[in-house]
């Protein structure tokens, strides 16, 4: 999976979990700040609605580390390279 494919599918899990139009930019940049409504516990419900469309589990130390959109993209995509790692390593 690409990192835009990744970015886009969190781009619409931001959108719906914060109830914004379906055409609100989402950049990269973008923060707990920059959204309104972002707090504590909408950000639990962003983490469960990204693991499960990802079919991901996010180490939760990392998780109350991101900054940004960007950095929960970049460990979404390092979950997934870390899950199609092991997954090849019990295949063999």
């Amino acid at each position: 999976m690409s990192d835009n494919d990744i970015f886009a599918r969190l781009a619409a899990i931001v959108r719906r979990t914060f109830r914004l139009a379906d055409e609100a930019a989402i950049s990269p940049e973008m923060s707990s700040l920059d959204i309104d409504g972002w707090d504590s516990l909408s950000h639990s419900i962003l983490i469960m609605e990204v693991e499960e469309e990802f079919e991901v589990s996010l180490a939760l130390d990392r998780v109350y580390e991101l900054s940004d959109i960007g950095e929960l993209a970049s460990l979404i995509r390092s979950t997934l390279e870390a899950k199609s790692q092991n997954s090849q390593s019990s295949q063999i």
